[in-house]
């Protein structure tokens, strides 16, 4: 993770890099710190949101965390994840009846139908055709249930997967930050 880390401290410090290297600096300090003071307060947010089934306020604070995919493939892979299982799940709990779950099945199926072929090849698309073939075997509300209630588990059990990079990440961060010294101006004569 250090060289996620590391990349993504690069990067936004080139971002704030301005002709005072002092603003730049001050700028970019700040930058990092609201990073590894606001990020876990999200983290735990996220967490309660799950906990409480208050999956469409997980969702929307998810999108927070979309910056990160950039940086590293377990990030990006488990935001796409989490993102995908909670927009279906959230539909599902908002409509909640066998008849609405075939329908979003028929939706889903619409718009990624043809990327079945993908599903040996990709994590993720494995992932997203395991949930939209249990999805469609539905035929009962208990079913419906069952089904809720094992996505929700996986969610949250994707969900400590990812909060375990992200603070592994965070953790990464706050050590580049304190072997950064700031640099000593000499005086002019």
């Amino acid at each position: 993770m250090k060289k996620v880390t590391l990349s993504f401290k690069n990067y936004f410090e080139e971002s704030f890099s301005k002709k005072d290297q002092s603003v730049s600096e001050k700028l970019a300090k700040e930058f990092f710190a609201d990073v590894i003071y606001h990020t876990p307060i999200k983290l735990e947010l996220l967490d309660s949101h799950l906990k409480a089934g208050r999956i469409d306020y997980f969702y929307q604070l998810l999108s927070d965390f979309k910056y990160l995919v950039e940086f590293s493939d377990s990030l990006n892979r488990y935001w796409y994840l989490l993102r995908a299982y909670s927009t279906a799940l959230s539909k599902l709990i908002a409509d909640h009846s066998v008849k609405d779950a075939k329908k979003l099945y028929s939706h889903y199926f619409e718009i990624y139908g043809d990327r079945r072929m993908l599903r040996k090849e990709h994590w993720f698309e494995k992932k997203r055709w395991e949930f939209l073939d249990e999805l469609q075997l539905i035929n009962r509300e208990d079913e419906l249930e069952g089904f809720i209630s094992k996505y929700l588990q996986v969610l949250s059990e994707n969900l400590k997967i990812y909060v375990s990079f992200i603070m592994d990440f965070i953790n990464d961060l706050e050590k580049l930050q304190a072997l950064q010294k700031p640099v000593k101006q000499l005086k002019s004569a």
